[in-house]
């Protein structure tokens, strides 16, 4: 199979990584550690873990002063002296410190260094990775090879075609129309494309538009197709469970890799990104004022610890702590981001509200 880890040193962060995390019980130590990819720099990255722990057992001491700080941060403070750990790095480090372990997630973030201390953990520095991130498939097909991937912003991994045919020698058209085996493909008669081949090329697109129906009935990834222009639009005329972007990557896919179909793939998938999020927007405007939606800080906390947030929608303002104006408020952020994961909602970022607003929430009902 061809897969590709864009970087191997960052490591995959989904929704479900997320709602794991919220559901961490406190006291939760939330750190985001500025890192370098490899070179002398990355000593002084381990030497700044260590002002990072002292500030974290300084906060456990008054708000959790019953908490044994020490056995708290101890996986986290022996990476400190792990040096091969920071020389496989990417440029910041998030950790997370609770009662029932540490986890550590090393991310394309970028900024200051931070330390969070509360009954919920900080996921708002995170968020982007995962707002802006879209699950894809790409279908790269033609007559010699069908190939199917799944992937995001930052892998693509090569799937088994499952029951679709491998190239147009495995159409099922032959199995009805033996006479035109030796017509179809590239050694078809110089005289160009004739009834025969015309037909073999659609039932072969159908067979693999079938399997592909039938495999992905349930799933809501877009689909990106890489392929001639001549197989666009079979494949679109016969995908009916799927949806299908309309962008693709054009020419013959056979002799891309993974990483570059990933390269060429991820602009299309990141603009699905940006339609999701002008959608939201608008849906939330057009919830605003019915009841159904608020930018009221308190009246979002209490709706989502009681699980009425449908999706909760973050601005960049709301990502750093020092532009919410004191501690309660992103203590406050941070619980109302954990209970609408925890209750199955959604948490998406934007760039900004109309107004100067930090938050906003659509309830369920």
């Amino acid at each position: 199979m061809n897969n590709a880890l864009i970087d191997p040193n960052i490591d995959a962060l989904r929704h479900d990584d997320l709602r794991a995390l919220a559901e961490l019980e406190g006291p939760v130590v939330s750190l985001l550690v500025p890192t370098h990819r490899g070179g002398p720099e990355t000593v002084n990255d381990s030497r700044q873990l260590k002002p990072l722990l002292g500030d974290a057992r300084a906060r456990l001491a008054e708000s959790f002063p019953d908490v044994d700080a020490d056995a708290l941060l101890a996986e986290v403070a022996a990476l400190a002296d792990d040096e091969p750990f920071w020389q496989r790095q990417a440029d910041a480090l998030a950790i997370f410190a609770s009662p029932s372990g540490t986890r550590t997630f090393r991310t394309t973030l970028d900024g200051q260094a931070q330390v969070s201390v509360g009954e919920h953990a900080n996921l708002r520095p995170l968020l982007p990775l995962v707002a802006e991130d879209m699950p894809f498939l790409v279908l790269a097909v033609s007559q010699h090879k069908v190939r199917l991937f799944e992937g995001d912003r930052n892998f693509l991994s090569e799937l088994d075609i499952g029951d679709a045919p491998a190239s147009t020698d495995d159409s099922d058209y032959y199995t009805r129309e033996p006479q035109f085996q030796h017509q179809a493909g590239d050694s078809a008669p110089a005289h160009g494309h004739d009834t025969g081949e015309d037909a073999v090329r659609d039932s072969f697109l159908r067979d693999v538009a079938k399997a592909l129906n039938t495999r992905f009935t349930n799933d809501d990834r877009p689909l990106i197709l890489a392929a001639v222009d001549e197989h666009r639009g079979g494949v679109k005329d016969y995908l009916s469970n799927v949806q299908l972007l309309d962008d693709t990557v054009s020419g013959n896919p056979d002799r891309l890799s993974a990483a570059e179909l990933h390269e060429k793939a991820w602009p299309l998938a990141f603009a699905e990104v940006e339609k999701r999020h002008h959608d939201l927007l608008e849906r939330f405007g057009e919830n605003l004022g019915t009841g159904k939606a608020t930018h009221d800080a308190t009246k979002i906390g209490q709706e989502a610890e009681h699980g009425r947030v449908d999706t909760l929608v973050l601005t960049t303002l709301a990502l750093r702590e020092n532009t919410l104006g004191d501690a309660s408020k992103a203590a406050d952020l941070d619980a109302a981001v954990a209970h609408t994961l925890r209750n199955s909602g959604t948490v998406d970022v934007v760039p900004t509200f109309n107004e100067e607003r930090a938050a906003g929430a659509i309830f369920r009902f």
